[in-house]
């Protein structure tokens, strides 16, 4: 009699723990709706800083304004893989320290990454995938960039409070 309960309780249990994990996976439509609101704050940033201050940089061992933005827009297409892109080739980036230009490839990078959001579906989400050298699921990886992507944006964030600019609103999940 001890034994059953004890089974039903740990059926129950398992029951609960399974179907609290299959309710609370992040479904693609949350990941697309995410990846807006971080565009929208990474943008309004770069958008915000004067032209001027585009080869702003903080310290020497600093990138300038424009090279943290770049560094944004090529990472972008370098996790492209994240969402079953393969990364253009050659890459639509340059250089450039020009505001307009700088926002430009910004913008197309963040609409690139969004192209494959789009596509996505639960169950690509879950698929194993090999991520700089490790295995992991593909929304673990889509975590980890998305991590990059606000870390980055903390550094941009600080350009701008020196210049005296506010940023764009923070945001996120």
């Amino acid at each position: 009699m001890k034994r059953l309960k004890r089974k039903k309780c740990l059926t129950a249990l398992c029951c609960l723990f399974l179907g609290n994990a299959l309710f609370s996976q992040i479904a693609p439509k949350t990941i697309a709706k995410a990846w807006d609101n971080m565009t929208t704050m990474v943008v309004e940033t770069a958008k915000a800083m004067p032209p001027e201050n585009y080869g702003f940089k903080p310290t020497e061992e600093l990138r300038d304004f424009a090279e943290q933005i770049g560094h944004t827009t090529g990472a972008n297409y370098l996790f492209a893989s994240v969402v079953k892109l393969n990364a253009p080739d050659p890459m639509p980036t340059s250089e450039t320290k020009e505001k307009d230009q700088v926002v430009k490839e910004l913008k197309a990078s963040f609409a690139f990454i969004k192209g494959g959001i789009q596509k996505l579906t639960a169950d690509d989400l879950n698929e194993e995938i090999e991520f700089f050298g490790s295995k992991m699921s593909r929304l673990q990886a889509i975590l980890i960039m998305t991590s990059h992507l606000q870390r980055e944006q903390g550094k941009t964030t600080i350009y701008t409070r020196l210049k005296g600019i506010a940023p764009g609103g923070s945001s996120g999940w």
